[in-house]
């Protein structure tokens, strides 16, 4: 089999010069197809062509080669460099990947609020993983980060939307039952809303509720603050459940 009219049309442009062509022959290396034999070097390669173009696409992939030694040797420092180029120029999935890397301390020093601050930006460009990157941080209190149910959910709902499937996943367990896992629950505790959303708490039924507060006053916070306008959740589990917010 040999190369496909894309592929051939991408070589005699990527031989040209044209950074889009250079960037969408190295896929072709990279995955092997359009009748391209798989090959991480040329693939690297011809990204490598691509950003010294400024391409911004290329550039990002490049700098995973670089992380991850795919058709080069493995060389953080100069990832991060990548990464930063296409985060500069506004590229989303740079942006993130370079939160990444200050999250994890790959190729530069660790720093939660860099991280936080470039996982943001990447989030408004619209990179999947940096909004469930924050949706997992604000669910468990990470990178810096409050405990933040409303925040989690609204970042995973996004992340969800966009096909990640992690994301899919934690979203459905954001929405089960705290006390026994039934999907989709319907109640919240009353107590955590007026609490800037931290901790909401989600319950199939009161019943269910009542078992979990032991647990659950941990992150409500104090009892005074588990009140609502009807009643107030005790230690004996005299707890109130409201209609969850749409």
């Amino acid at each position: 089999m040999g190369l496909s009219k894309l592929a051939k049309g991408w070589r005699k442009g990527a031989v040209k010069g044209i950074a889009e062509d250079q960037y969408q022959l190295a896929w072709c290396y990279f995955e092997g197809k359009e009748g391209v034999k798989r090959d991480p070097v040329a693939a690297a390669a011809w990204f490598g062509k691509a950003a010294e173009q400024e391409h911004a696409d290329a550039l990002c992939r490049l700098g995973m080669c670089y992380a991850t030694s795919e058709g080069v040797e493995q060389n953080h420092a100069l990832a991060v460099t990548l990464y930063r180029k296409a985060a500069d120029a506004g590229h989303a999935m740079g942006q993130g990947l370079l939160g990444n890397c200050y999250a994890l301390a790959t190729g530069l020093d660790q720093n939660d609020a860099l991280a936080v601050a470039w996982w943001e930006k990447g989030a408004k460009g619209g990179a999947a993983f940096s909004n469930y990157i924050l949706g997992s941080s604000y669910a468990n209190g990470k990178y810096g980060l409050p405990k933040h149910a409303v925040r989690a959910k609204s970042f995973m709902k996004t992340a969800a939307s966009q096909g990640h499937v992690e994301a899919v996943a934690a979203l459905k367990l954001l929405n089960a039952c705290a006390a026994c896992g039934a999907p989709d629950a319907s109640l919240t505790c009353g107590g955590c809303r007026p609490r800037a959303g931290i901790s909401v708490a989600r319950y199939c039924h009161s019943e269910c509720q009542k078992k979990h507060w032991r647990r659950h006053k941990r992150d409500c916070g104090s009892l005074e603050a588990c009140r609502c306008r009807n009643c107030r959740v005790s230690d004996r589990g005299e707890s109130c459940t409201s209609a969850a917010p749409a």
